[in-house]
């Protein structure tokens, strides 16, 4: 079995990291722009407290990241004959896959949970 790296790894490396950034980018001026014509009124739309499950939703999320980055495993992991031992990357890899299962079963909850209702 060769560990060889594929020709358009590096490539592929740059278009990742580009593509991240444009990805923060979008997200950083979307807060900015939601935030700069939101109105004090809008809180409360149809008799739905619209601000305040926005907050709890991000307060939520930032929750659930701090607690699986927590809960995350620290131990070596060995791929392709490497050893990675960096606390900090295994601990991040761990925190993004366990949030996102639980916001995969969350959505499926509440989605059972509204056909139910209506």
């Amino acid at each position: 079995m060769s560990l060889v790296s594929p020709f358009f790894a590096d490539l592929m490396l740059g278009l990742m990291y580009l593509m991240l950034a444009f990805a923060i980018g979008v997200t950083a001026w979307s807060v900015w722009h939601t935030l700069r014509s939101r109105r004090k009124g809008d809180d409360i739309v149809n008799g739905v407290p619209a601000g305040r499950i926005g907050w709890c939703v991000a307060i939520g999320l930032i929750a659930c990241l701090v607690l699986t980055f927590l809960l995350g495993s620290s131990s070596p992991v060995m791929t392709n004959g490497v050893r990675f031992s960096d606390t900090f990357w295994l601990k991040t890899t761990d925190m993004f896959i366990y949030t996102s299962i639980l916001l995969i079963i969350g959505c499926f909850v509440s989605a059972i949970v509204s056909k139910f209702r209506s």
